[in-house]
């Protein structure tokens, strides 16, 4: 199984987590926003993330997939193989 980034919502943000086979790891939280909620709810997997081609329409989803490959590449370098 391929990386995914999954989300959950919780008292207004969402949290974001990378489950890799049989384990999830934290990625970050962020307020709520629809559209951001609406494009992760059923998770994507991270090739899926880098062939994101709907850039400037919401920039709110903007940002939130540029961070993601920085926060993956920390929990894979500090986490999974410390």
């Amino acid at each position: 199984m391929k990386s995914k980034i999954i989300v959950t919502k919780k008292n207004d943000k969402i949290n974001f987590f990378l489950q890799d086979k049989d384990s999830c790891f934290f990625l970050f939280s962020q307020n709520f926003s629809k559209g951001v909620y609406q494009f992760f709810c059923k998770g994507k997997s991270e090739s899926e993330i880098q062939a994101f081609k709907k850039w400037n329409r919401n920039p709110r989803l903007d940002k939130t997939i540029e961070k993601i490959p920085l926060y993956t590449k920390y929990v894979r370098k500090e986490i999974i193989l410390a």
